[in-house]
């Protein structure tokens, strides 16, 4: 059986993916935009832009092995600190939504870290 913190973080981090697909879908849009009227897009922006989708997978891939597999915890712990720094790259350049997903990171930071990890299978 696995704890409420594995199952809470669990759902997090899917719900984290299918917003981080949203909001990068409304950042292109709105890069589309800014490009479309001449406006220069920051160099933080474009990176978030590509590292966001493969955020998004990795994040979803823990999610899904966090309950059986003892290395879903490290990664996610690495993704929700890249999805936390890339969030505030968001912030700093204008998107400041991205505070809800620095908050969620903190969130799944805390209860991944605070859950007992499950041994190894033989």
């Amino acid at each position: 059986m696995i704890g409420w913190q594995v199952r809470t973080a669990q759902a997090v981090m899917f719900g984290q993916a299918v917003a981080s697909l949203g909001i990068w879908i409304v950042q292109l849009l709105t890069i589309g935009v800014r490009l479309d009227h001449g406006q220069d897009v920051p160099v933080p922006v474009w990176l978030v832009i590509v590292l966001n989708p493969v955020i998004v997978v990795l994040v979803a891939l823990a999610a899904a092995a966090l309950p059986r597999r003892p290395w879903a915890r490290g990664l996610a712990l690495f993704v929700e600190v890249v999805a936390a720094l890339g969030s505030l790259v968001s912030v700093l350049t204008g998107y400041y939504q991205a505070v809800i997903a620095i908050l969620l990171a903190i969130g799944v930071l805390w209860l991944v870290s605070t859950s007992t990890p499950r041994p190894a299978r033989a």
